[in-house]
């Protein structure tokens, strides 16, 4: 298995790993069977029994693109497509587990304002010991640590439509 390293210094720009005291680098570390980077576009792709893990996040799936930050103020976005299964520990230590068709990953930072999610389609579900949800899209908000499903039902069977279920899910 090839082993793909990539170091994000956290100056505002892209990161896909938890904030850090200035200086501080995270990494996000991707395993797969074959992987590639094309530096025109700066994209990295990865095929095969891919797994990528940070401190928040640990994410397998089939094959897996990155679009790598061009600046300081550029968009981060990671897509997983086939067989995803993620594990995200939010900042109470709470683990939540998501299983999805795809997921992608978007950091978008504009006028110092940061929304960094994770959207899960294609037979989206999260869970965690105190409830399940299915809908179509699911998406996380890592800062908020908030689930909102845009159609679907929780554990529960009531109707979510864009509400935030649980902050700090």
């Amino acid at each position: 298995m090839k082993y793909f390293c990539l170091m994000f210094i956290l100056l505002g720009a892209g990161r896909w790993a938890q904030a850090a005291p200035a200086g501080d680098e995270q990494k996000l570390v991707i395993h797969s069977d074959i992987g590639g980077f094309d530096m025109t576009n700066y994209r990295t792709f990865y095929r095969g029994h891919v797994r990528a893990d940070d401190p928040r996040m640990h994410l397998i799936s089939d094959w897996l693109t990155a679009d790598l930050p061009r600046g300081k103020d550029s968009d981060t976005r990671v897509v997983a497509n086939t067989n995803v299964a993620v594990v995200l520990i939010d900042n109470k230590g709470q683990t939540n587990y998501a299983t999805s068709d795809q997921a992608i990953y978007y950091l978008h930072v504009i006028d110092g304002v940061t929304n960094e999610t994770v959207t899960l389609t294609g037979h989206a579900k999260m869970w965690n010991d105190k409830i399940t949800v299915l809908g179509e899209p699911l998406v996380y908000d890592m800062l908020k640590q908030e689930l909102v499903s845009l159609g679907g039902t929780n554990s529960p069977g009531r109707k979510t439509n864009g509400i935030p279920l649980i902050p700090g899910l």
